[in-house]
């Protein structure tokens, strides 16, 4: 049941960042069959579930963020946000020698599913390679399905994005970023961490390239000489990137330039809202209405991006705070501090111009790796379980 437990979790990973295999499913029956199939592994393996305040007040705040979305959007959305957090608390729950197994297994397997798509993406860059045809999907433009990679048709200008399996590049880089967060950058202890950072490269996300570098920093460098060291390196490498090929290479046109000043939006990568959305944001800021959400809902296929403004559009501030307190309250007795705040700024960095906090794809690294920080810093052994309790629940 351990294993079935370890294949659902890494299903709905993949399916909830946007897997192409189940994103014209409808989402109300994957949440169901998840939990059930989650909730009855837990209640088939012998296990010494750990029930405590963090646990009470996680399912507090997920209780009343529920009860705010069916108050904003209905009972079925109110229903579809529950079901999407539980999975955290049954994560909460285990036993830390479990937690480990599994991050080792979802972190392993992740990599291995990105080798035959990175493969792909190389050879077609090249190669025109027969497909399965054409994947569509109302919201983006068609993708050649080669299975284990969707060649996406839209035109960068330079190489295409690596955006494996996913919908998007962003989401695939965010999912790799968020799962070297959860291992520590621990390069040298999991060889399948280099798989992760490739396709990060490869997916020429500024966010995901601002995201890692800045989750390495912030739990890597210790010292003013590895700060100083680190700024003349990267200085280097933007320098030779802007002057490669004369600034015309993917790198430079797809990251670095996107970090010129706009004046519209601060800096060009700053575009994730489009449409009336400032426009919207800002009525509802100068009404009050933020606080709540907007509640007149016309017109709002005017509305289009992803970022904290959607959120708070459709959520207000209240939405936003409970999301908040969902992730505070996982937060577990005497945890370590740095690797847990550190987290939580990636994650706030992230919410900024990817508001997607529900996701499992945030849930399960953030949850995950903050038990295990506190574990390794203050092992219990009535917690251990030794590696052959592990297989007697396969």
């Amino acid at each position: 049941m351990w294993l079935l437990f370890k294949l659902i979790n890494i299903f709905w990973l993949l399916a909830s960042t946007y897997f192409w295999v189940t994103a014209l499913l409808p989402i109300g029956p994957l949440l169901v069959m998840v939990n059930v199939a989650m909730i009855i592994c837990l209640g088939m393996l012998s296990l010494d579930i750990r029930l405590n305040r963090q646990v009470g007040l996680t399912f507090l705040f997920i209780t009343l963020i529920t009860i705010w979305f069916c108050y904003i959007d209905g009972i079925a959305m109110g229903i579809t946000t529950l079901l999407m957090y539980m999975p955290a608390i049954y994560i909460m729950v285990l036993p830390a020698a479990y937690q480990k197994d599994l991050l080792d297994f979802t972190t392993k397997w992740y990599a291995i599913l990105l080798i035959p798509g990175l493969f792909l993406y190389g050879i077609t860059q090249f190669v025109n390679l027969p497909s399965l045809g054409e994947f569509v999907h109302p919201n983006y433009p068609p993708y050649l399905n080669y299975v284990l990679y969707i060649k996406t048709t839209f035109d960068y200008g330079h190489l295409e994005r690596f955006n494996s399996f996913f919908l998007e590049p962003g989401h695939q880089a965010l999912l790799s970023t968020f799962l070297l967060m959860a291992n520590r950058y621990r390069f040298m202890k999991c060889k399948w961490l280099w798989i992760l950072g490739i396709s990060i490269i490869l997916s020429f996300s500024l966010a995901g390239y601002l995201l890692a570098l800045l989750g390495f920093i912030l739990l890597k460098i210790r010292s003013v000489i590895q700060v100083v060291v680190s700024a003349i390196l990267l200085t280097v490498l933007v320098i030779a990137v802007q002057n490669f090929s004369g600034g015309n290479n993917a790198l430079n046109d797809m990251i670095i330039s996107r970090l010129e000043r706009d004046e519209s939006s601060g800096i060009k990568g700053n575009n994730r809202f489009a449409g009336n959305t400032d426009f919207v944001y800002q009525r509802s800021v100068e009404s009050g209405e933020a606080l709540t959400g907007v509640k007149e809902r016309t017109n709002m296929e005017l509305i289009a991006g992803a970022g904290y403004k959607i959120y708070i559009i459709n959520y207000g501030y209240i939405g936003t705070l409970l999301a908040l307190f969902i992730y505070l309250s996982m937060i577990p007795s005497k945890p370590d501090y740095r690797y847990t705040i550190s987290f939580l700024i990636i994650l706030i960095l992230c919410f900024l111009q990817r508001a997607y906090p529900a996701w499992y794809s945030w849930l399960f690294p953030y949850v995950i790796g903050i038990y295990l920080a506190k574990a390794e810093k203050e092992p219990d052994e009535n917690e251990s379980a030794q590696p052959a309790d592990l297989s007697t629940n396969q």
